[in-house]
């Protein structure tokens, strides 16, 4: 509350006697504020009353500006202000312990238009309060009728301001419905293409009739839906890639005036309207915003029936590597339109969380599969994607298509092996083998699959491969450092000795060296690994660590 005037309203005049303690009086009083009702001088009988009738001071006054009371005058005291806020406009005592205190309410039709704080040396009798408080009734009129006027002669005062300036007003009316009825036929266009079978490209080409320019629609991942050119205009390349860290798209084209359509903050595509100048008109970019709601509203339904494929895909790949019956998920498959008929293959993808592009990873594989031409049911795991593949789709550039969507390359792929519907749970299994070793190499981010894992299927690569790492150096440590240290290639000529199954005519042949040569390495093979190549278990051995090195460094890249 604050004080508005340091009018003092409590009048100095006394009533004549005969109208003191009388209603009829209170009730002249309040016919005499309702002549010429003004604040100041409803306030002034107020007072001069609330005296006569109970010889009460008037402490503090009150009135109701903008739907809340403020202090009209009396000493500034915020205690004070904050007791009779928390009357919340009932009559009562202020406080009690004190010299008797009271706050009166004014009211008019059931608002409060002001209020006094009442001060006397002892309460009131219960005539003299019966009397206050009807004096409330007529000052709360009053008040109310007061703050009528003022404000019909503000309206008077506008309305006369509104007339003289009415020439203008009228020009600017005629403009705004001019432009109300343009952007109506934009409306009643656009809704109208929305309204046939194929509404995006209806819009577009409806949107680029309206503002004559090139009009293209794409997808949150830059695929183009519809395109409309205009004097042989070609359409542009993907226009805005997600981005956190800056805002929910950045747009990449500058001849093209981007407009992002987004439904509940999630971005759905953008449309692209031709205007390297940046000279659009208002009708144009209104239609451009009105096209923009009505094709959100399509594509958030193609992506609520998208998603309830998703989910019913999802639940198949997840009853599929679960080992379901048969008839019931070729029944389900065949309203997803996937072919079980076939082989398929399970691939699990694990990426980095959050990714540097904000993109999701299941989005992310769905819309890349799609892009490559593979069929597939996908799920999310609690540790990976989970994605059933038509088998006999090349997969090799799969982890470096979604690096690019993912902005990252820490992602790693497991392929498992080929399978009927009826097993795979197997090549679930497979693909989970293939993620760990992926995972657990030195080089964990890429692709493996299980088909070319080749030893590494049996090998275990668990603790980042130490122990696999730990045996190819307990048998091959001192030829790898010899061949580095001198780039020599005792490690290739073990290796081929030991394919040709320790025949020297052939491993010459396979190394394109002189028998002499290989004799002369073999023996400098046997004094650097302290090994007997005429042992079978030696043998055995240098052969797998040989084995295990080659899929260790070929395998896992």
């Amino acid at each position: 509350m604050r004080a508005s005037s340091n009018l003092d309203l409590v009048a100095r005049a006394d009533l004549d006697a005969e109208t003191k303690s009388s209603l009829f009086d209170v009730f002249k009083v309040g016919s005499k504020m309702l002549e010429h009702p003004t604040t100041r001088e409803t306030l002034r009988l107020a007072g001069a009353s609330v005296k006569a009738i109970a010889g009460c001071s008037v402490s503090a006054v009150y009135v109701t500006a903008e739907g809340r009371l403020i202090r009209y005058s009396g000493k500034a005291n915020h205690r004070l202000d904050l007791l009779v806020e928390a009357r919340a406009g009932t009559n009562g005592v202020l406080e009690n312990g004190g010299p008797w205190r009271y706050a009166l309410f004014f009211r008019e039709t059931g608002k409060v238009r002001g209020a006094f704080v009442l001060q006397a040396a002892a309460e009131p009798s219960g005539d003299e309060m019966f009397l206050l408080n009807a004096l409330a009734e007529p000052t709360g009129a009053a008040l109310a009728t007061a703050e009528l006027l003022t404000r019909e002669r503000r309206q008077a005062r506008e309305l006369r301001l509104l007339y003289e300036a009415q020439s203008g007003s009228n020009r600017t009316m005629a403009a705004t419905i001019v432009r109300l009825n343009a952007h109506q036929a934009i409306r009643d266009s656009i809704v109208a293409a929305a309204g046939t079978g194929n509404g995006e490209v209806e819009i577009v080409e409806a949107l680029s009739a309206i503002t004559r320019r090139s009009v293209v629609l794409q997808d949150s991942f830059g695929n183009e839906r519809a395109f409309t050119g205009v004097r042989g205009a070609t359409s542009p390349s993907r226009m805005l890639v997600p981005d956190i860290q800056v805002s929910p798209a950045v747009l990449l084209s500058a001849e093209w005036r981007s407009t992002v359509i987004r439904s509940h903050r999630e971005t759905l595509g953008v449309i692209g309207i031709f205007d390297p100048d940046d000279i659009r008109s208002e009708d144009d970019r209104f239609a451009v915003e009105y096209a923009s709601a009505i094709i959100a509203v399509e594509l958030a339904h193609h992506r609520n029936v998208a998603e309830v494929e998703i989910r019913l895909g999802r639940d198949l790949a997840d009853d599929l590597v679960a080992g379901a019956g048969i008839v019931d998920t070729l029944a389900r498959a065949e309203a997803l339109h996937f072919d079980l008929s076939g082989s398929q293959r399970v691939v699990l993808i694990s990426w980095e969380y959050p990714t540097p592009s904000g993109v999701d990873i299941g989005a992310a594989v769905r819309h890349e599969l799609a892009a490559m031409r593979v069929p597939a049911l996908i799920s999310r795991r609690p540790d990976a994607m989970l994605a059933i593949v038509v088998d006999g789709h090349d997969l090799s550039d799969l982890h470096e298509r979604l690096s690019v969507v993912m902005a990252s390359t820490r992602g790693t792929i497991g392929v498992g092996g080929s399978a009927t519907s009826e097993d795979l749970a197997h090549s679930f299994s497979e693909a989970s083998r293939a993620l760990h070793i992926r995972a657990e190499s030195r080089r964990p981010y890429g692709m493996s699959n299980h088909d070319d894992l080749g030893l590494l299927r049996i090998l275990d690569t668990s603790g980042d491969g130490v122990q696999l790492e730990r045996y190819v150096s307990e048998w091959l440590g001192a030829l790898v450092e010899y061949d580095r240290d001198h780039h020599s290639e005792m490690v290739r000529t073990l290796g081929a000795y030991l394919e040709s199954g320790g025949n020297y005519d052939r491993t010459a042949d396979a190394l394109i060296i002189h028998r002499s040569t290989l004799r002369y390495r073999l023996s400098r093979i046997r004094e650097l690994s302290g090994r007997d190549l005429t042992d079978p278990d030696s043998r055995l051995n240098l052969h797998v660590a040989i084995r295990a090195q080659a899929a260790l460094r070929d395998n896992l890249r």
